[in-house]
C-alpha cells in the first residue's frame, strides 16, 4: 500500500494538463503569485498528492499512532475541492457525465461527512479501510477525467497513474481488510 501512496504522490511530478505542465508546476506559480494562493492551490488540487504522501507516510513506524488521521485530512480535502469542481463542471455544461460527477461528489461528501469515517455499527474505520476510502474517491475522479478524452480533452500521464495506483490501493485495501477478518 505503501508504494502506491508513493507513486500517487510522485505523480504530482508528471504532466496532468493538456499543455503538459505539471501539478508542482501549477503549484510553484500560485505560490509565486502568493502564499495564500499556493496554499489553497496545495490544500485544493493537491489534495490527491497530498493522500499518497499521507499513505506512503504512514509506512514510518512512529506515525502509526496517528496514521487514520494523516490519511483523514486529505481525504476531507478531495471533498471539499470535488465538491466545488464538480459543481463547476456541472454549471458550465461542457464536460461528458458532468452531472454524474457532480452526483458522485455530493453523495460522496454527504456520507463522508455524516460517517466520520465511521462504519455500521458506530465503529471507527481501520486505516486499511480510511485508505480504501480515499483511494475509491481518487479512482472515480481520475475515470472521469479519462472519460473526457472522447470530447478530446487530452489530460497528462499523470492522471493514467492516478487512476491506476488508486485502483490498485483499493484492491490492496480490500486484501488487507480480508485478512484481518480472518
Amino acid at each position: 500500500m505503501h508504494l502506491c501512496g508513493a507513486v500517487i504522490a510522485g505523480a504530482a511530478a508528471l504532466p496532468i494538463t493538456p499543455d503538459g505542465r505539471s501539478f508542482l508546476a501549477l503549484l510553484r506559480g500560485e505560490f509565486e503569485r502568493g502564499l495564500l494562493e499556493g496554499f489553497m492551490m496545495l490544500a485544493g488540487f493537491g489534495s490527491p498528492f497530498l493522500f499518497g504522501l499521507a499513505v506512503a507516510a504512514v509506512a514510518v513506524p512512529r506515525l502509526q499512532g496517528v496514521a487514520r488521521e494523516l490519511v483523514r485530512a486529505p481525504i476531507g480535502l478531495m471533498h471539499g475541492q470535488l465538491l466545488l469542481v464538480a459543481f463547476i463542471v456541472w454549471r458550465h455544461g461542457q464536460s461528458i457525465g458532468a452531472v454524474g460527477l457532480l452526483g458522485f461528489a455530493v453523495v460522496g461528501a454527504i456520507v463522508y461527512a455524516r460517517s466520520g469515517l465511521r462504519a455500521p455499527g458506530g465503529h471507527r474505520l481501520a486505516l486499511q479501510e480510511t485508505v480504501r476510502w480515499g483511494a475509491t474517491v481518487l479512482a472515480g475522479v481520475a475515470a472521469w477525467c479519462k472519460l473526457q478524452r472522447a470530447a478530446d480533452l487530452r489530460l497528462g500521464p499523470a492522471v493514467d497513474l492516478l487512476l491506476g495506483a488508486s485502483v490498485v490501493l483499493v484492491l490492496l485495501s480490500l486484501r488487507a481488510m480480508r485478512r484481518q477478518q480472518a
